[in-house]
């Protein structure tokens, strides 16, 4: 079980990648990121274009594993089609969250379904900034670990367990490879 993003292979090679492309910048830019330059993690990447300067989110990636729990396609799409309520304002706080610190952020949160399955989500999102102050893009990591009896698709109808959510803004510690 992953307790944090250094634990996790995914998150931490996605980490290590990030940092090697920022080099001695605060942050990377979009076009120093190839995610096939790390292909065995690619289905498990994303990349979200910060819009109108953080009020709205679009997926322009969303890889094949993050699809399949997801239960649909969203690479296009804004956030706000995709969420509403709670959920939605949780999301927004979060990629807020990377824009405004402009560091990579850790989080943690278990969901539950209609179906009594419990999931856990384990993402990394970390800032990509073309002038070097304004995050325009996030680039992000995600895996899951799926209770008994899940299905794919039931992440979509999932509903947070806030009280278990963390969020962990990652300062410049070595991580792992």
């Amino acid at each position: 079980m992953v307790q944090d993003y250094s634990s996790d292979p995914v998150l931490a090679k996605t980490l290590a990648y990030w940092r090697a492309k920022r080099r001695a910048r605060s942050m990377p830019s979009r076009r120093d990121i190839d995610p096939t330059e790390i292909g065995p993690l690619l289905s498990h990447l994303q990349l979200i274009e910060v819009v109108d300067g953080g009020i709205r989110y679009r997926y322009r990636l969303a890889g094949t594993s993050l699809v399949t729990a997801f239960g649909r396609e969203y690479t296009g799409r804004y956030l706000d089609e995709l969420f509403a309520g709670e959920r939605l304002a949780y999301a927004q706080r979060v990629f807020g969250t990377v824009c405004s610190k402009r560091k990579p952020v850790f989080l943690r949160n278990r969901y539950s379904t209609t179906r009594d399955v419990d999931m856990i989500a384990n993402r990394l999102y970390m800032p990509l900034s073309e002038d070097g102050c304004s995050v325009n893009v996030i680039f992000g990591a995600l895996t899951f670990e799926f209770g008994r009896g899940a299905l794919p698709g039931l992440w979509s109808s999932a509903t947070l367990d806030r009280s278990t959510a963390t969020l962990h803004v990652i300062e410049d510690e070595v991580v792992p490879a």
